[in-house]
């Protein structure tokens, strides 16, 4: 009996094609999504970065007003070192209560804080902060 011979010559160029094809699809699939994702978390850090700089922003007002209980607030926007900015506005509603609106920026993203301090002022133009009630708001 003859066996008979099989001619597989050019059977692995196509098969090195296919899987090559496949692989490159996966990859341009996982740098899509990988890109993707990077791009959410500068977003994300954006974000974080307009509600730490209104924080800080609070932060100030609060140390500005318990220095100066008259303190009217920034006049007009301040640069934060974290290179965004931010705005503080002071109403004095009374003797001991203080509005404080913030409005902070970062990139593309805007918060407001709203607050309420009530101060107890001593005589010489100092206070002590005796208590502080805020939300954060979006902006308009």
């Amino acid at each position: 009996m003859t066996k008979l011979k099989h001619d597989q010559n050019g059977f692995i160029l196509p098969l090195v094609l296919v899987v090559i094809a496949l692989l490159a699809g996966g990859v341009g699939y996982l740098l899509t999504q990988g890109l993707a994702e990077l791009q959410a978390n500068v977003k994300n850090q954006d974000y974080e970065l307009c509600i730490l700089t209104g924080k800080n922003a609070m932060a100030m007002a609060q140390a500005k007003l318990a220095e100066d209980v008259h303190y009217p607030g920034t006049a007009g926007t301040v640069s934060d070192e974290n290179k965004g900015r931010y705005s503080i506005t002071v109403t004095e509603a009374s003797e001991s209560l203080r509005v404080v609106e913030i409005k902070s920026q970062f990139g593309e993203y805007r918060k407001r804080i709203y607050g309420e301090l009530v101060i107890i002022p001593d005589s010489n133009g100092q206070g002590k902060i005796q208590s502080f009630e805020w939300k954060m708001l979006e902006a308009e």
